[in-house]
């Protein structure tokens, strides 16, 4: 019996996820349902029995999802989490789950009192370079590091999209330094003392 999804927002990374629950869980996931407020960004999907909506509102309520993964943008997270807790769904949101500390403890809040599972999507923890270096580093075959660095440069070369909006979440240190940020925290195991971060070429909009 496989697990049935519905994807709320099918822009690029509903696509991924779709893709990837179509490719590679073969058996074992379904996709029944897909939402966007867009409705031609479902016609290429390759769940061609999947339901169409442009309401998540009705995904929710669809009886034939188990779990809602949401891809909406950032700041639409708290709302999107919130409803699916109260649909009774098993939750998967897109990272960085929320767009502060406040709201990432109402949202652990929401679940908890609806009793439903929730995680955020932290898949750079199963990269091939990431895995290695973390081997090597339980092992001790570099001796005792004293400074660990990670750099990104944007998908692509550069943030697109709402991506590089702050009102959205957006930027490289919101939407792609959670996972660096994350690997760090998985891979050490050691109290964050002190946080700082240096930001070049800076744009707000």
């Amino acid at each position: 019996m496989s697990v049935k999804f519905g994807i709320i927002g099918f822009g690029f990374v509903g696509h991924v996820h779709e893709k990837s629950l179509v490719e590679e869980f073969q058996g074992e996931a379904e996709v029944t349902a897909i939402c966007d407020i867009i409705p031609e960004r479902m016609d290429d999907a390759l769940s061609k029995n999947a339901k169409k909506y442009t309401s998540a509102d009705e995904l929710l309520a669809d009886p034939d999802v188990d779990v809602a993964v949401i891809c909406v943008p950032n700041h639409l997270h708290l709302e999107m989490v919130d409803k699916a807790a109260h649909a009774g769904k098993n939750i998967l949101c897109e990272k960085p789950a929320a767009m502060t500390l406040s709201e990432f403890e109402t949202m652990m809040q929401i679940v908890k009192s609806c009793g439903v599972p929730f995680t955020v999507h932290h898949q750079r923890r199963y990269d091939k370079d990431f895995r290695t270096i973390r081997a090597a580093y339980d092992a001790q075959e570099v001796g005792k590091p004293y400074m660990l660095q990670s750099r990104l440069y944007g998908f692509n070369g550069n943030m697109h999209d709402w991506h590089v909006y702050n009102k959205y979440g957006g930027g490289m240190l919101l939407d792609w330094g959670v996972h660096l940020i994350d690997q760090f925290l998985w891979m050490i195991d050691s109290p964050v003392k002190t946080v700082y971060a240096i930001m070049n070429n800076v744009i707000n909009f």
